[in-house]
Order: structure tokens, then C-alpha cells, then sequence
């Protein structure tokens, strides 16, 4: 029998329909399997759980914080964005938008053939490969360099010099003595630059310790003018247009007949942008991750490793699970007291300390209730 096939540039709107040997259907292709694997690992956690006891604390102890206070391993991945960027930024935006586009594969990405195989295409295990080094090597330097770990083996170098040993041949960064250390060298002030190029520092140093000033004419904000435009500290403090206090002057909403609430939402009075912040916390993670996933999909289309979205999607998909899990594995192993970086064998075993493993309250313990209608204390 002739299958029909639409006229020579007319648009298909209707696919054309597999055989079933060509599926790969949910019921019962997908859903079969996931319940032998539910099935399997239930019986092994309860084996599991039959012969290990799971590593719970005693009962807390308000006196004795554990340090560091974790949050369960399936969440340490937040826990270690937020270290890195504004908690509003790393704990809803960037998850969101990675679970929107998660759920918007199957709308970008409408060819039927090599559905649901994440090796479906002729380069998928390169391209694999190639996602998978690629966000190890900048997930690890990222998180490296937003601590400082450069900086503290840059500090380190005079002691790696034979009779250099002490405590005053620290190097700053930057700082003074590193400045002065250029002077007698040829060309010292070009070296001087690069050197006080705090941001390379990390990310926060942008706000708080990278410092430049340049001569204009005109100072923008409510700030004394002198001549000067210096970052940080003209950018903390920039009024928005329309708040009242710059162009059009407004009257000070306090006395008037709005509710605090109202006057902080709808009335945006004397509302101003803190810039070095929004850099630090906003601008340069989202630049980061946009720019990251952008110049990784960019290489391998220029390698001629991909030449379809189900090639960019297969390396969209592999990074984010690499990253998922390289920033679990970091939460957990690496992050020591006050959520330093250090290394794994220095990290606070909280099992072992007699103070939260062992505490018991006294039964006569002092205790105090609060009534949460009236605030009355019950002492007992």
C-alpha cells in the first residue's frame, strides 16, 4: 500500500507512526524497570538496616552546636551552592531554571530516533566524555578558586625557599609587601597591576577588597563629589530612578497612612542598588554557569562532535548530573569546621565527639516553655 507523503514544501504536522519494536514506551518499558530496581534496593536497605544501625546523634544539646552543621547528603549540593552565591540565587533561581530545563528536553529536543538512550547519537560517548572532564575540571577549579586555596599556597611559597622559614616572610595578597616586592624589578609598575588585581583573589574579594579609582567630572548618587569614582565604595550606594530622593523628590512615606508592609513593597522610597554586592553574589555565578555550559556545547559543535540538540543535550545532561554529584561529594568530604574547604581526612567527625554522641539531659533539667499567644514563661 503508498503511503501518502506530503507535497514538496508543504509543512508535516502529523509524525509518522512507528512500529512498536521502534518504541520505547513508559508502561511498560520504563515503569517495569524501575520497579525491579525499587523492589531491589528496598530489600537491600532492609538487610542493610537489619545489621548496621544508622549514624543517628543523641538528642541535641543546645549548649554544643556541632560545627559544621550539614544538611543531609541528598541536599549538601544546595548547601555548597549557597556557599558560592546568594542564597536567593543558589537555593531557588538556579534550581528552578535547571529543573525547567530538565522538563523542556522533550519539547527542545523532538526527534524520535534514540529516544531515552543517553548514547543514542554517532559521538554520544565522546561527547559524554568530553562533559564529563569538562565540568570535573571547572567545578573543582571554581570551588577552589571561591576559596582562596591559590591564595594560601601562593602565601606558602617563601617557605618553599631553603632559609625562609619564618613567620615574617609571609606573603600578603595583595598587600603591601607584595606590592614593594616588584619595585627594583624592570618594569615593577606593570607587575604592581597584575598583582593588585584583587578579584582574582575570589569571588567576594570583588566586593570587599578589590579597590580602584578613576578621575571624572560628575559623581552619579547623593554622595559627596570629590573628583574621583571609587569602587567600592561610590557603587554601595546607588539610588534607584524614581525613589523619591534622586530625580523626583518624594515626600518620607513614615508618617504617612500605609502600612509598613505596604510602604516596603509598593513604595519604594530612598531604594537603592549595593552594585559591588549584586557582582559578587549575582553577576559573576550566573555569568559562570551561563558562559560555562555555553562555551562547552560551542567546543563541540566546533569539534564536529555535535551536530544535533540531542548531541547538545546529551552534554547539557551529563554535565549537570557530574556537577550534581562533584558538589555532594565536596559538601560532604571536604567542608571541615565553619565550612572551610580542607582536606577529607580533616573533616570533624561529629559520630565521634563524646559531647553530642553521648549527651543526655539531667532528668531534673531546668526548662523554660513560652506561650506563643501571650509570651508568659512556664519555669520548671
Amino acid at each position: 500500500m503508498a503511503v501518502a507523503t506530503p507535497a514538496a514544501g508543504a509543512r508535516e504536522t502529523v509524525r509518522q507512526r512507528r512500529d512498536r519494536d521502534q518504541e520505547l514506551l513508559v508502561w511498560p518499558d520504563l515503569v517495569f524497570v524501575e520497579f525491579i530496581c525499587a523492589v531491589l534496593f528496598t530489600i537491600s536497605f532492609v538487610i542493610l538496616s537489619t545489621f548496621v544501625n544508622a549514624p543517628l546523634l543523641n538528642r541535641a544539646n543546645a549548649d554544643i552546636t556541632p560545627n559544621p552543621s550539614k544538611a543531609p547528603w541528598y541536599f549538601m549540593n544546595l548547601q555548597e551552592l549557597l556557599l558560592h552565591m546568594d542564597p536567593g540565587l543558589a537555593g531557588v533561581i538556579v534550581p528552578t531554571l535547571l529543573l525547567v530545563a530538565l522538563f523542556a528536553i522533550p519539547y527542545i529536543d523532538r526527534d524520535n530516533d534514540g529516544q531515552g538512550s543517553w548514547f543514542g547519537t554517532k559521538y554520544a560517548v565522546r561527547i559524554t566524555t568530553f562533559a564529563f572532564v569538562w565540568a570535573s575540571v571547572w567545578v573543582t577549579w571554581t570551588v577552589l578558586w571561591d576559596d582562596g586555596a591559590h591564595v594560601r599556597v601562593y602565601e606558602r611559597l617563601p617557605y618553599l625557599i631553603p632559609g625562609t622559614q619564618s613567620g615574617d616572610d609571609m606573603i600578603e595578597w595583595p598587600g603591601e609587601k607584595g606590592t614593594l616586592f616588584f619595585e627594583d624589578w624592570p618594569g615593577g609598575d606593570a607587575a604592581r597591576v597584575v598583582w593588585d588585581f584583587a578579584f582574582l583573589e575570589n569571588r567576594v574579594a570583588v566586593r570587599d577588597t578589590w579597590e580602584w579609582s578613576m578621575p571624572v567630572p560628575f559623581q552619579p548618587g547623593s554622595g559627596p563629589h570629590d573628583g574621583h569614582l571609587d569602587w567600592p565604595q561610590d557603587f554601595q550606594n546607588v539610588p534607584l530612578p524614581l525613589n523619591g530622593t534622586w530625580i523626583f523628590q518624594w515626600e518620607d512615606p513614615v508618617d504617612s497612612w500605609m502600612p509598613g508592609w505596604l510602604r516596603a513593597m509598593a513604595y519604594p522610597y530612598d531604594a537603592h542598588l549595593d552594585i559591588p554586592a549584586i557582582t559578587a553574589e549575582y553577576v559573576m555565578p550566573s555569568v559562570t554557569i551561563i558562559l560555562l555550559i555555553a562555551l562547552m556545547i560551542g567546543i563541540l559543535f566546533k569539534l564536529g562532535w555535535a551536530h544535533t540538540t540531542r548531541d547538545a543535550v546529551i552534554a547539557f545532561f551529563t554535565g549537570f548530573i557530574l556537577v550534581y554529584f562533584a558538589l555532594t561529594i565536596i559538601g560532604v568530604a571536604f567542608r571541615g569546621e565553619g565550612q572551610q574547604l580542607v582536606p577529607f581526612w580533616k573533616v570533624p567527625n561529629l559520630e565521634g565527639n563524646p559531647a553530642i554522641r553521648n549527651y543526655e539531659p539531667p532528668p531534673d533539667a531546668p526548662y523554660v516553655l513560652i506561650d506563643r499567644r501571650s509570651g508568659n514563661e512556664m519555669h520548671g
